[in-house]
């Protein structure tokens, strides 16, 4: 054999030796890592999981790879499972499938489903329950670690407590988890898509350890960037919303806090958008998705709104029920009008407090038609924009005092108070009383909000008699007719009815009630 022959065998042989390593290392890396995986994942959810395919190879590089892996609650098949990863694949080091633990680099999931069953999985009759892991059992060496887990496509499911009704779903992008096997949990960055209104989220924070017997108390915290959120996607809104904060906790009670920024919000039955900003802190409970609001202050211009409530999930209804209590002390009523009035120029201008119930039932319809309100509100110093209606008040004011020079200046709407309740986009008023110098006004009707049509009736409190309100001929007939409009302790008493529309109000006394008092 010749000298370059017999190079070349050594070297054909030496390839055949190391080709025979590989495949022995292949061959005992397999089984060694399935039961390292499968083990390390059946201590940390107390389950048992059923693997279709999984395959070791260390050359060129060293990988996994598998497919149908699905991890059961204590291998039940009464319930859904916990997860479930249609493919997956790994990169890792030589030591990293060899040695223990196994160390895996970098995995990528396809087709991750997460499912967090309400309160924990119900056990069979007579099933003892398992303790929860001591501190000093969580310390134990895992068998598993992975540096970085990445899913393009994930979906998080959580079941809702009322039997019967879907899960809420929640479809990721992009979810990173880092550090997989660490006893006090994992760090993770996400992005998902929020249906309603649609928007996208950005969050990262730490999520576990797990809490196998009760999954609802696993520990979540972090932060998240929601942007551009359409309120279009809610019906009856409109605008663009921002927000962001932080939250903490368990998945059963995360506290939130945090701010919003809409810059064009508006109810589409007026269509003026108008900036609303919020800060609020609350409390989500993550496996049915109900929020307790514990705090909200808003601001739109100038004017503040404070509110505590609830949104919480109905059954059979689509969409969420939302209950509030709100108070509001520091506004311009101008400002809260364009939420609900059409035109760039508002009804009334002045400083207005309200309390009011707010709620809005789940449904379908447009946020107005659902909309109900039951308050009252209290406006000072309040003034008319309309011309001819605010020279009709000062008119008004300057009769009632028996003063017969032409109306001129501006006479304030002093003590404008009323009860209010709002059903079907029309509000409806109670005990609805106003005062100028020399005269009070007493009304009661409603005011809808979708043709703007006014219809109003009540009474016009005068100090003066009719005589004095008028002079000549007139002084005569108004003489005569006083009997019929005295006022218990003087003054005049005249029925009266406002109607026509919010642009052309009309005036006038109500004949019928004139003529059959009482």
């Amino acid at each position: 054999m010749t000298r370059s022959r017999r190079t070349l065998f050594v070297a054909f042989l030496l390839v055949a030796i190391v080709v025979a390593v590989l495949m022995s290392a292949a061959s005992r890396a397999t089984p060694h890592v399935r039961d390292q995986v499968v083990t390390a994942l059946n201590d940390r959810f107390r389950s048992e999981v059923a693997l279709d395919q999984f395959q070791v190879s260390v050359f060129p590089r060293p990988e996994v790879t598998g497919a149908g892996l699905v991890v059961r609650w204590a291998g039940r098949d009464d319930v859904p499972p916990l997860i479930k990863i249609g493919t997956f694949g790994a990169s890792a080091g030589a030591l990293g499938v060899l040695g223990t633990p196994v160390r895996l680099r970098t995995v990528q999931l396809d087709r991750l489903e997460i499912l967090i069953p309400p309160g924990g999985i119900r056990r069979a009759a007579g099933e003892v329950a398992e303790a929860e892991p001591t501190p000093e059992s969580r310390r134990q060496p895992t068998r598993l670690t992975i540096d970085e887990i990445i899913a393009h496509a994930a979906q998080l499911r959580i079941a809702s407590k009322t039997p019967g009704k879907l899960p809420r779903v929640f479809d990721i992008h992009d979810l990173h988890i880092f550090g997989y096997g660490k006893q006090d949990g994992a760090e993770f960055r996400a992005s998902l898509t929020n249906p309603t209104p649609r928007g996208r989220v950005e969050t990262k924070g730490r999520f576990g350890p797990w809490h196998a017997g009760e999954p609802r108390r696993t520990p979540v915290g972090g932060e998240y960037v929601f942007s551009n959120a359409n309120m279009n996607t809610i019906k009856g809104l409109g605008g663009t919303l921002s927000s962001h904060g932080t939250y903490t906790g368990v998945l059963e009670r995360i506290e939130v806090a945090g701010e919003t920024n809409t810059p064009d919000f508006s109810i589409d039955v007026a269509g003026q958008p108008v900036p609303l900003t919020t800060r609020f802190k609350a409390v989500v409970d993550g496996t049915n998705g109900n929020t307790y609001l514990e705090q909200v202050d808003a601001r739109i211009f100038e004017s503040h709104i404070h509110a505590k409530g609830a949104v919480v999930r109905t059954e059979d209804v689509k969409g969420r029920h939302i209950t509030l209590d709100v108070t509001i002390d520091k506004a311009r009523i101008e400002d809260l009008l364009k939420l609900a009035m059409k035109g760039s120029k508002p009804v009334l201008t002045g400083a207005v407090k309200v309390n009011t119930a707010l709620l809005i039932p789940a449904g379908e319809a447009d946020v107005i038609r659902r909309l109900r309100l039951d308050g009252q509100f209290a406006l000072d110093q309040a003034r008319f924009t309309n011309f001819d209606v605010q020279k009709r008040i000062t008119a008004l004011s300057q009769k009632a005092r028996g003063d017969d020079a032409p109306a001129d200046g501006e006479s304030v709407v002093s003590k404008l108070r009323g009860k209010f309740a709002l059903r079907d986009a029309a509000l409806t008023f109670s005990d609805l009383t106003f005062a100028v110098p020399g005269a009070i006004v007493q009304l009661a009707g409603t005011y809808h909000l979708e043709n703007e049509t006014l219809d109003f009736a009540g009474h016009l409190l005068l100090d003066a008699s009719l005589r004095e309100t008028t002079s000549g001929a007139k002084a005569v007939l108004a003489a005569i007719a006083q009997p019929f409009f005295r006022r218990p302790g003087g003054g005049s008493k005249i029925p009266i009815r406002v109607g026509g529309t919010r642009s052309k109000p009309a005036f006038g006394l109500d004949v019928k009630r004139a003529l059959l008092p009482g």
